[in-house]
């Protein structure tokens, strides 16, 4: 065993952090915002790096014009983490078998994947930059607004900086690091790279210890990644549409992306509208939520519930709808309240027709 195993390993190891690492991170500078707003952009989804911030940012893009960063909109988000998955493998395959070529060839993919990233980050950059709405409330003939790709750049009074994050540093050391694996793969260098039979034997348990590290980690992140319900946090949560503190328990929804993104709704009618107007990409919602009326702050399927619209029983947007989880409770309800009882597509189709 010699060291070209030691940092292919080592290689593997900084490149599987970028699983858990964001590798990208963009703030923005405004008088309006003492402390600056940012995003931190991981291989599968984009994050606020303060807890309002990505929608702080929409608020801005608004005004100038900019479509609204939506992860799942996004479509290089869903093949990434793939992508990501297969340059670690590959990485494990050349640890089992250190050849040349071999670690050459993830050396070169490496390098050859983190430059086709660069190159669609910054054509998307340009697409949000330069695509703008003509109705927008501030329009300033011929001005674009993309970020600097890396670095720092002036927008009306905006100051963005842009520049990798941890994530985006491991990348850069692994492809060191299978650098220097292929230089103590060469013959001339085999002397100098390799190890006594004592650090062979340490060398040949970390390799092993660092194989299981990345294995766990991809299978970890994947785990984690999956979608999933999360409580409303009522008194505290915004929706995401009227943007109202969420306060009633009776009422309530959520929707979460495929990426694990939960967006919190004040009520049926909001989520419906979020729906109809932001038309998620198809594969991109995982769940849709609604809260029990009988059952305050507990969350069920949104296509098997029941639905009541009695103006006896007003919702907090209006729409007087509210949700239940069996036939016999929704006809509780309307023996209560009167009203009418509707199905999900009829609950779609209502929302529908108020605009």
């Amino acid at each position: 065993m010699n060291r070209t195993r030691l940092l292919i390993a080592l290689g593997v190891i900084v490149l599987a952090a970028a699983y858990l690492l964001p590798l990208w991170r963009i703030e923005l500078q405004a008088p309006q915002y003492p402390e600056p707003i940012g995003m931190l952009i991981h291989v599968n989804t984009i994050r606020g790096i303060g807890e309002n911030d990505l929608e702080n940012i929409n608020i801005l893009n608004h005004y100038i014009g900019m479509r609204a960063i939506e992860p799942e909109s996004i479509p290089e988000l869903r093949f990434m983490p793939w992508i990501l998955a297969g340059l670690i493998v590959l990485g494990i395959v050349a640890l089992l078998y250190p050849r040349r070529w071999l670690i050459g060839f993830w050396v070169a993919a490496l390098i050859t994947s983190g430059a086709v990233g660069l190159y669609d980050f910054n054509q998307w950059e340009v697409d949000y930059g330069t695509n703008l709405n003509p109705t927008a409330p501030i329009k300033i003939e011929g001005m674009t607004y993309k970020p600097p790709l890396i670095g720092t750049e002036q927008l009306l009074n905006i100051t963005a900086h842009s520049y990798p994050s941890w994530g985006g540093y491991a990348v850069v050391v692994a492809i060191l690091l299978g650098i220097a694996a292929i230089y103590c793969s060469s013959q001339k260098a085999g002397r100098l790279c390799k190890s006594s039979d004592q650090k062979s034997t340490a060398a040949s348990a970390f390799a092993k210890a660092s194989m299981s590290l990345a294995l766990w980690l991809l299978v970890s992140t994947g785990l984690s990644c999956s979608p999933s319900p999360e409580p409303i946090r009522y008194g505290s949560d915004e929706c995401t549409v009227c943007k109202m503190i969420i306060s009633d328990q009776r009422f309530g929804a959520e929707i979460v992306s495929t990426t694990g993104k939960v967006y919190k709704f004040d009520s049926i009618e909001c989520m419906v509208n979020h729906l109809l107007r932001q038309r998620q990409q198809d594969g991109t919602v995982a769940l849709t939520l609604v809260v029990n009326f009988f059952s305050p702050g507990t969350l069920m399927d949104a296509h098997n519930a029941h639905y009541l619209r009695s103006e006896n029983l007003p919702s907090p947007m209006g729409a007087d709808l509210s949700a239940y989880s069996s036939e016999a409770e929704v006809q509780r309800a309307r023996s209560q309240y009167g009203g009418s009882v509707l199905s999900w597509e009829e609950v779609e189709r209502y929302i529908a027709s108020l605009d």
